[in-house]
């Protein structure tokens, strides 16, 4: 009997023992279960670095592509809100309106390589932060992958200048930029009623995204005040087509001498002036650089050579001069590098860009690039061979691998005088 308690009561012990050390091990395997769960998720928090981006001026611009959210932080942060659904953004993508062009003003990466853009629309509707693949955009937005959220896009394109561009009236104020084509375009820092009743020249013409037209426009007069201005706020007088400088009428003066401008030969502008009022320094009548400043068409000067001035005659009304003029050089350069047949944009090793820049130091030194010319592909062919690289490596592009490509031409296009880029093609 008492042999059966004792058993019982010892077996009963050894279950209560099994019972608390299983209870104690689940207990401990609960805590470490909830221990391990916080450092994974230490491990896999998303963290992100944010950088500044430095484009051209009219490079800084980017589409919606519709298919990616825009968030106010990098999406994949913790905390991250919608501001921009998909919907929205297909919308965006839609849309010819240049208010709902982005501008993009900052980059972050995070710690997964993943990069995101930090962009508002022009209008100023939307803000936030929008996915755009796995390639650094801080220097040129070419470089966004393809089926992210946006795609790098122009707010202006050139047009043609129409056949009359000489003493035209305008009747609203004029803009740095036309409206919504630049993220900080605004009304010009002059009064309008300072310049409204004067006549003006058109030397520049542009279309927006919905191919509304604006000419740039620069006072007769007032050579300081000049800006962008709706193609249907500018109309032409029913005065003479040469720019008059009286400064009481616009008629001729009563000493007029003829300024005519060429370029290659073909004239780029007649302007009429007064012997007495614009040509006479210190009681002497000069025609030269000092006098003709003011009257010199955008994006030309007038150089040192010999035949760039040529006077007819004594300097006295009813005299005439005729100015030879040449191209202004830039004063900066980017060059950039192309694959040919893909037009993918090659990024240079920090080697590659040293050897970049140089070429681009020595055509600013020898003014071989000029506004609205052509680029001319021996001089650039010349300079890649004087710095041995008509052939680069894939280390040259920061790539890894034994192969090659050699330069297989240069965009030949026009300079743009706002972001003068010259772009070389390898293969």
């Amino acid at each position: 009997m008492h042999s059966l308690i004792k058993k019982i009561t010892l077996t009963s012990i050894a279950a209560l023992t099994l019972a608390s050390v299983v209870t104690v091990n689940a207990d401990a395997a609960k805590h470490h279960t909830k221990a391990a769960t916080k450092t994974v998720k230490h491990v896999n928090k998303t963290t992100a670095s944010y950088y500044k981006v430095s484009y051209a001026e009219n490079a800084a611009y980017a589409k919606s592509t519709g298919i990616v959210t825009v968030f106010n932080k990098p999406g994949r942060l913790a905390g991250a809100k919608v501001v921009a659904s998909k919907k929205t953004m297909k919308e965006l993508a839609k849309s010819k309106a240049p208010k709902d062009i982005f501008y993009v003003y900052g980059m972050a990466k995070t710690n997964t390589g993943l990069y995101y853009a930090h962009i508002v629309t022009l209008g100023g509707k939307y803000r936030g932060w929008v996915y755009v693949g796995k390639h650094d955009i801080s220097t040129d937005l070419n470089n966004i992958d393809k089926n992210t959220g946006i795609v790098a896009t122009k707010t202006l394109t050139y047009t043609s200048l129409p056949k009359k561009t000489t003493n035209v009236k305008i009747s609203a104020p004029l803009w740095t930029f036309p409206n919504y084509s630049r993220i900080n375009s605004r009304v010009i820092p002059h009064k309008k009623t300072t310049y409204i009743n004067d006549t003006f020249t058109i030397d520049g013409a542009v279309k927006n995204t919905l191919g509304w037209t604006y000419y740039h426009v620069t006072d007769n007069k007032k050579k300081n005040i000049d800006g962008w201005i709706f193609v249907k706020n500018v109309s032409t007088t029913k005065k003479s087509t040469t720019t008059t400088t009286d400064t009481d009428k616009n008629t001729t003066p009563t000493d007029p001498y003829t300024l005519t401008f060429n370029y290659n030969g073909s004239p780029v502008n007649t302007v009429i002036v007064s012997v007495k009022s614009d040509l006479t320094v210190n009681g002497t009548a000069k025609v030269s650089a000092d006098t003709l400043a003011k009257y010199i068409p955008s994006g030309y000067q007038i150089t040192t050579d010999a035949n760039a001035i040529n006077v007819d005659g004594p300097i006295v009304s009813g005299g005439k001069a005729i100015i030879n003029l040449a191209p202004k050089n830039v004063t900066r350069i980017a060059i950039q590098l192309k694959q040919t047949g893909t037009n993918n944009v090659l990024t240079p090793s920090t080697g590659l860009n040293n050897t970049l820049n140089a070429i681009a130091n020595d055509l600013l030194a020898n003014k071989s690039i000029l506004v609205n010319q052509s680029v001319n592909a021996d001089t650039i062919k010349a300079e890649l061979t004087s710095k041995n690289i008509t052939t680069i490596t894939q280390a040259d592009l920061g790539l890894t691998g034994a192969g090659s490509l050699t330069y297989t031409g240069v965009d030949t296009a026009k300079i743009d005088g706002d972001n003068p880029v010259i772009t070389i093609y390898f293969q």
